[in-house]
């Protein structure tokens, strides 16, 4: 029988893996504030292409994912890059980021993993080995998507953060060029949209070094069936950016993965009256769990 319809709906306190997360250092990780690779990093001065900076920030790591369903119903997920090609650029052993909640104990649950799903019993434990490409730049090293030898006038990605690294995660898609959060936000809201939703930190880097975290809404609080997601910044040039997708259901774990970016680009372009892609960002991808498609090009609103 599959095993998605042997598991049994999660209770809604599994909105927790969102309020939850946790970020913790891997044993045998630098514990210093200096930036570990300062001789990775682009010479001062230089302006390179994104394709050039992202080659030279991706690195092969191998991931070893810890799930952990104990008797109490608490479900724990440990993620680790290691590898010598993350030792060789960040001067690090390992990276751990780890998350937790809860699920109603005594019950069987799915887990959604790259390798296929599998059940899990309270009491269970089961490690998970894959390898991937990741993106990842330290805090005082991000791309200057506003230098003038720029392709794009907008930052293209949203950014989590691990320990002091950022790692790369979702296109921006929407642009206002001349706009406000405020002003934005009130067109949405006018959709009865929530303005706190259930969500994991996302940030940009500006220009001037620091890191923002987006702000976000959706069209419902935990999206417990799945639903519509934007992160929403407002740039010192004046302008507004955003990441639209749309996320699955919460009942299987981990839940809340992307599954379309597109759709929720013209969602949410719709609520403006607007509905066409007009602006090259060149960040073409296929994202995550479900191979989420983003063209390339966000709608200039």
């Amino acid at each position: 029988m599959d095993i998605r319809k042997k598991s049994v709906l999660i209770s809604l306190v599994v909105m927790m893996l969102f309020l939850g997360m946790v970020l913790v250092p891997a044993a045998g990780a630098v514990s210093d504030d200096k930036a570990p690779d300062k001789e990775s990093k682009e010479k001062k001065g230089d302006e390179v292409s994104w394709e050039e900076w992202k080659q030279a920030h991706t690195v092969e790591v191998e991931v070893a994912t810890v799930y952990k369903y104990k008797k109490d119903g608490k479900f724990e997920i440990t993620e680790t890059y290691s590898g010598d090609k993350l030792k060789q650029k960040f001067k690090v052993d390992k990276l751990t980021k780890a998350k937790s909640f809860t699920v109603p104990s005594g019950k069987q649950v799915a887990v959604n993993t790259q390798t296929g799903p599998f059940a899990m019993q309270p009491g269970d434990r089961k490690e998970v080995l894959s390898e991937k490409s990741v993106v990842l730049t330290t805090a005082d090293d991000p791309y200057s998507w506003s230098q003038a030898s720029a392709s794009v006038s907008y930052p293209q990605w949203t950014w989590s953060k691990v320990l002091w690294f950022y790692e790369l995660e979702d296109p921006i898609n929407l642009v206002w060029k001349q706009s406000n959060l405020i002003t934005v936000k009130s067109v949405i809201l006018k959709q009865r949209w929530t303005d706190n939703p259930s969500e994991y930190t996302h940030y940009l880097s500006y220009p001037d070094g620091s890191w923002v975290r987006g702000d976000g809404m959706a069209d419902s609080k935990y999206r417990v069936l799945g639903g519509y997601h934007v992160r929403l910044w407002e740039l010192p040039n004046g302008a507004v950016v955003a990441n639209a997708h749309h996320d699955d259901n919460i009942f299987i774990i981990p839940g809340h993965q992307v599954d379309s970016y597109e759709a929720a680009e013209y969602k949410v372009a719709g609520f403006f009256g607007t509905g066409q892609a007009s602006y090259w960002l060149n960040n073409v991808c296929y994202n995550g769990y479900y191979n989420a498609y983003n063209n390339g090009w966000a709608t200039l609103v």
